[in-house]
């Protein structure tokens, strides 16, 4: 954990222009600077940087905050992590406030990284493991790639155990990270006589490793893999992705293979932007991580049946997450790792090229196993795309995949509809929107969205002069603001006590949440909204007065509703209430 004591030094040492100007180029602008905004397509600059208040907003997407917001966005990382990459510019030690699970986590860490140099030197340097470096080799794996993806080898006899031992480890260490395992009452390596994968996270961090056998033993699992473990969880990582996020982020596409090898070939040929799955299916949490740095997916798995039905699993769930999805078809009985052997980088390219839309990969998949001209594998067809359909987020594509799905099943289109509208009844007044598409939109939050000036004028003091803070406390709740956005930084203003003289500005630096950061810095931005005393205070007195009204309004229809059930034991407590609301308003005048 960073101590705010910490992050606020940060950021009072960083100049949030001259940090915004070493990513794109800023014109002064007045007082501002402007730009064009990365974080959205524009031909004139909407993104505006003012270096006295220290915040950025862009006027086109709503984006905005402070310098650690802007981090986030622009190097897709955690609000910690924009931290470090501050403090490390400035060339400070973060003092990071480590409670037991924090120092038993770097214990961790630490022995994940000397156990990968272990098994990195064994292969690397051992004469008795020349062997294993020429099956390597064989298998188009040589120095540069053993160097690049830190490939090792754990030798038998417990050897791990016995080094690490030396190095001060203490079992219990090495049982937590999956490196030993306690057997026959004692304990022994979990690898031996494999090669090793190790794993790292998106902060290039070991957490756990892969290890293959590289004899014709049939009796032995081809791979094992790390247990999980306070560090490692499969469904958290992407095997690659801390090497082939910028590409990936670059092309805004990411290659989804199964395995280690799969991933490593493609990215020493070339193809940079590729990851592995760990497993046969994409976890959601996978498909999260994917969704920082690509808009879409382009699935090589396996032609096998496993393969296939990893790939149909993947289709829902990805969707669901709104990214684009297509299939790419290697020859049969190729993988990625094996199309490599006699084949290049041009050829891939190529294959690539011939990425099927997930609509076309599914239905030929379904078509292959039901009978596209009987009613029943009409049925059966139909079933399972409109399953895939509706998890598109977009109600036009759903309507013309529909369409799509009818004319490949010679079914007229309203019956398709019928049939999807139909399909679950739990969701048919989310389906219901769909006969209407343009209707209304999600209930999200809208970073667009217009603000009343008593609100702007509201929350430009709260940021500007936290001494209002109390009044404001005092005399506003958070269901007297319009906007679900304005009641979500409203309550997080009411919530966290920050009258203790923070300001807008710092006040982002504690902010880890970027609808909020973007409306925030879009209220300081705004020199047009009135900052004198009088405003201030006629805006509290309407917007309470609206509150008391809508407060009111309620309590009335409560106590109709109460009436009409004979509840008269409710109707006096609400009754009670009112008449409270009514005096404080006459003590109030």
């Amino acid at each position: 954990m960073i101590p705010q004591q910490f992050i606020d030094e940060v950021q009072s040492r960083t100049d949030i222009a001259e940090v915004i100007a070493s990513y794109l180029p800023l014109k002064k602008a007045g007082r501002n600077f402007k730009g064009l905004c990365p974080f959205h397509g524009e031909k004139t600059p909407s993104f505006i940087v003012s270096p006295q208040k220290q915040i950025f907003h862009c006027f086109g997407c709503g984006e905005g905050g402070g310098v650690f917001q802007f981090i986030t966005l622009i190097e897709k990382i955690s609000f910690p992590e924009a931290v470090e990459l501050l403090a490390k510019r400035l060339g400070l030690d973060i003092p990071y406030q480590q409670d037991k699970n924090a120092k038993t986590k770097t214990a961790l860490y630490e022995a994940m990284s000397v156990a990968t140099l272990f098994f990195h030197n064994n292969l690397k340097n051992d004469k008795k493991l020349q062997g294993v470096r020429d099956y390597l080799a064989e298998r188009g794996v040589g120095p540069e790639t053993i160097k690049k993806f830190q490939l090792g080898y754990a030798p038998g006899n417990n050897g791990l155990m016995s080094y690490m031992r030396t190095k001060s480890f203490t079992l219990e260490i090495l049982e937590k990270c999956s490196l030993i395992t306690s057997r026959g009452g004692g304990f022994c390596d979990v690898f031996r006589n494999r090669i090793t994968f190790p794993i790292l996270d998106i902060r290039s961090r070991v957490v756990g490793f892969g290890a293959r056998i590289h004899t014709k033993d049939t009796q032995a699992p081809k791979y094992i893999n790390s247990l999980e473990n306070v560090l490692y969880s499969k469904r958290n990582h992407l095997y690659g992705l801390y090497l082939a996020k910028d590409e990936i982020s670059n092309q805004q596409t990411a290659i989804v293979v199964e395995g280690y090898l799969d991933m490593i070939t493609p990215f020493m040929r070339g193809i940079s932007n590729v990851v592995a799955s760990l497993g046969t299916a994409l976890t959601e949490e996978q498909i999260r991580l994917i969704k920082r740095y690509a808009q879409r997916v382009v699935m090589v798995y396996d032609s096998d049946k496993a393969g296939q039905n990893a790939t149909l699993r993947s289709l829902d769930l990805l969707l669901e997450q709104g990214l684009e999805v297509e299939i790419m078809q290697l020859p049969s009985g190729s993988d990625p790792d094996s199309f490599f052997r006699n084949k290049d980088r041009a050829d891939f390219l190529t294959f690539l090229k011939q990425a099927r839309d997930f609509f076309d990969y599914k239905v030929d998949v379904l078509s292959n196993i039901y009978d596209k001209d009987s009613i029943d594998g009409k049925t059966k067809i139909a079933k399972e795309m409109l399953e895939t359909i509706d998890k598109l987020p977009s109600q036009i594509k759903k309507y013309e995949y529909i369409r799509k799905l009818a004319g490949a099943l010679s079914v007229k289109e309203e019956i398709m509809i019928a049939e999807f509208q139909k399909k679950s009844p739990v969701n048919n007044t989310r389906r219901n929107k769909f006969s209407a598409p343009g209707g209304n939109q999600s209930a999200g939050l809208n970073k667009n969205e217009l603000l009343p000036v008593t609100e702007k004028v509201i929350f430009k003091f709260l940021l500007t002069n936290p001494k209002t803070f109390p009044l404001v406390k005092k005399n506003l709740k958070q269901e007297y603001f319009s906007s679900p956005i304005s009641r979500k930084a409203i309550s997080l203003f009411l919530n966290n006590s920050i009258e203790a003289g923070v300001s807008g500005p710092k006040f982002l630096g504690t902010i880890n949440d970027k609808e909020i950061s973007s409306f925030i810095s879009k209220i300081l931005i705004d020199d047009d909204i009135p900052m004198d005393k009088n405003t201030f205070k006629e805006s509290l007195l309407k917007l309470k007065k609206k509150g008391i009204i809508q407060f009111k309004s309620e309590l009335r229809e409560k106590i109709r509703d109460a009436e009409a059930k004979g509840d008269t034991k409710k109707v006096k407590i609400l009754i009670t209430e009112f008449e409270k609301v009514n005096s404080r308003e006459v003590k109030n005048g």
